[in-house]
C-alpha cells in the first residue's frame, strides 16, 4: 500500500493533537500538590516512572487511564506512520530489525492500555476514581 499524502496529514495531525492533550494535562498536574506514592499507582510503575509520570498517576485513576491511553495511542500512531514511511532501500536484515523494532512498540502500547484497563477496573468507588468528591456529586436525575 503506497500512503497517500492525505494519510500522513492525518496521522501527522493525530499525533499533535494527543501530544497537546498530554502537555496540557502534564501543565495542569504541574500545579498539584505532589502526595508521593498511592495505593492507586502499581509499585512497577512508581520504580520506573520520572517524576512527571508519577504525577500523572497521582491526580486520579481516571486522569492516569487517559494519560495511559493517550500515551499508548501516540505510540500505535507512531507506529502507523513508520509503516507508511517503510524505507524500502534498506537490505533484508535491516527491514527485519525494523519490523521487530514495530512488533515491540505496539506490543508496549497495547501492554499500557491493558494497564489503564486494569487501573480502572481496581477501583471499589467510581467517583473518587475519577477525581470527584462525594459532598460535590449531584443527585441522580429521577425520571
Amino acid at each position: 500500500m503506497k500512503p497517500t499524502s492525505t494519510e500522513i496529514a492525518l496521522l501527522e495531525n493525530a499525533l499533535v493533537a494527543i501530544e497537546k492533550v498530554l502537555a496540557h494535562a502534564d501543565s495542569e498536574l504541574m500545579d498539584a500538590p505532589y502526595l508521593g506514592p498511592t495505593a492507586n499507582m502499581p509499585l512497577e510503575a512508581m520504580c520506573s516512572a520520572t517524576q512527571a509520570e508519577q504525577r500523572r498517576f497521582l491526580k486520579s485513576p481516571a486522569q492516569s487511564a487517559i494519560n495511559i491511553c493517550l500515551s499508548s495511542a501516540a505510540a500505535l500512531v507512531d507506529v502507523s506512520q513508520a509503516l507508511l514511511h517503510r524505507n524500502r532501500e534498506h537490505n533484508e536484515a535491516e527491514l527485519e530489525r525494523e519490523w521487530q523494532a514495530l512488533i515491540t512498540h505496539t506490543k508496549i502500547a497495547s501492554r499500557s492500555a491493558y494497564r489503564a484497563a486494569l487501573l480502572m477496573a481496581a477501583q471499589q468507588n467510581v467517583l473518587q476514581a475519577q477525581g470527584q468528591d462525594d459532598e460535590h456529586r449531584q443527585p441522580p436525575v429521577l425520571r
